[in-house]
């Protein structure tokens, strides 16, 4: 084999295993967030403030892969100049792990705030509502993340369709704390439901994030933006292809 010719199989084969790693760095950042958010509702749930310290200060781990892996993809986007399908998948691990960025820091707003709550001024039903919430979000979350690592477009379109469920729920949530704050003349106590409120409302978010890396993914997959589509649009279009 001709010198130039080892040479091409070589770079080529360094080309190969960055694309894999920045794909595996963005599953292990995956695992990271997905494990800060499920310690996050557990330690809001049960008023775990073990838990809840836990997650508010290791925020640093996802945060330091997430510039590993744009370090990374920044790189091989200047020296490799890729094209087609592996600048599409670059594109996308870039949109991805901004939006898991963001759930970790969503679930380090929950336990920063889970440390706040006076715990005897909250009723253990709208605790249930809550956990029924973050429940949906979390298992949305861990299908997004399932749908990119297998590449599933059926399993990235539920998630899609659940988020609408999430939305609903935190409708069901803001009625209960209305219906509990109207009752309530301490403001120490207003104080409190204002900041379970917020949790609530960041569970939501962490909803939308898992719905926008379930799109990343189609677009990884088919090559089509679905952002501002309705999810029956999709189906008929995927399907036409």
């Amino acid at each position: 084999m001709k010198e130039d010719q080892i040479n091409t199989s070589h770079i080529l084969s360094s080309y190969d295993e960055s694309i894999s790693e920045i794909q595996s760095k963005t599953l292990e950042m995956a695992g990271v967030v997905e494990s800060s958010y499920l310690d996050a509702l557990s330690g809001l749930i049960k008023a775990d403030s073990e838990l809840s310290h836990k997650v508010a200060t290791n925020d640093f781990l996802a945060n330091s892969l997430e510039i590993q892996i744009d370090e990374k993809c920044n790189t091989i986007l200047a020296l490799q100049t890729p094209v087609a399908s592996d600048l599409r998948n670059i594109i996308v691990v870039l949109r991805i792990i901004t939006d898991l960025e963001r759930v970790g820091d969503e679930a380090e707003k929950i336990a920063r705030l889970s440390l706040k709550l006076n715990y005897e001024n909250i009723d253990p039903v709208f605790l249930k509502t809550l956990e029924h919430l973050g429940n949906i979000t979390s298992l949305l979350l861990h299908g997004a993340i399932d749908a990119y690592a297998r590449k599933s477009v059926d399993q990235a379109l539920k998630v899609i369709e659940g988020d609408k469920e999430v939305d609903l729920e935190l409708e069901v949530c803001m009625r209960q704390l209305i219906t509990f704050i109207v009752k309530i003349e301490d403001n120490k106590a207003v104080k409190n439901f204002l900041d379970i409120s917020n949790c609530a409302r960041s569970i939501e978010r962490i909803g939308d994030h898992a719905k926008n890396i379930a799109q990343h993914t189609i677009y990884l997959i088919k090559g089509k933006d679905i952002r501002h589509t309705s999810v029956e649009q999709v189906r008929s279009e995927l399907n036409e292809t």
